[in-house]
């Protein structure tokens, strides 16, 4: 029975995430609880590598790096959420501060140089990178959160989630405004 009721659940966010991709973002406060609700229904459609260190009820903690509106509606709105028995932790890190033991970091940083060295840590802890902006999977980034038409859609980068120890679950991918696969950019980066 909890199968079953496991399968429900995962359609009822999917739903909610559909319906998430249709809701107008016509106000800053309003596209910034749209981004949030966005991002904790992405930590549900997304696979870490099994952590033996991983006690079951031990706190899934995300990162919040950088500041503004989005950010800030993100940390309240995750702050009593949990996923599965697992509550959700919120920390606030500068963009220089270690990624060690978090899942998933919502990366609000507009310094290029910041942004990579960001990046680059949470790809070798395996950490989960959710952003703004057009251009931030094409920088590395797992999934981008864009405006399109006073909509809020995401693009994902499969290849950076891979390199992560990251699977994207198929229903999430089927909702993506653009799917990437990236090769290494750290070319790009000088």
């Amino acid at each position: 029975m909890s199968g079953r009721r496991s399968i429900t659940r995962r359609a009822l966010v999917l739903a909610t995430l559909l319906l998430g991709v249709r809701v107008d973002a016509q106000t800053p406060t309003g596209e910034a609880q749209i981004k949030a609700m966005f991002v904790y229904n992405f930590l549900k459609f997304v696979e870490w590598p099994p952590d033996t260190s991983v006690v079951a009820r031990e706190p899934f903690i995300v990162v919040i790096i950088g500041d503004g509106a989005t950010a800030d509606a993100t940390a309240h709105f995750l702050a009593a959420k949990s996923i599965g028995e697992r509550p959700l932790l919120v920390l606030r890190n500068r963009s220089d501060q270690s990624l060690v033991g978090a899942r998933a970091a919502f990366v609000v940083e507009r310094d290029a140089k910041k942004l990579h060295r960001v990046l680059d840590a949470a790809a070798v802890a395996r950490v989960l990178t959710i952003g703004e902006g057009d251009s931030f999977t094409t920088q590395g980034g797992v999934i981008g959160l864009i405006v399109e038409d006073r909509k809020v859609r995401f693009d994902v980068d499969t290849s950076a989630a891979q390199n992560a120890g990251l699977r994207v679950s198929s229903k999430l991918l089927m909702l993506t405004h653009a799917i990437r696969s990236s090769t290494d950019r750290l070319g790009d980066r000088e």
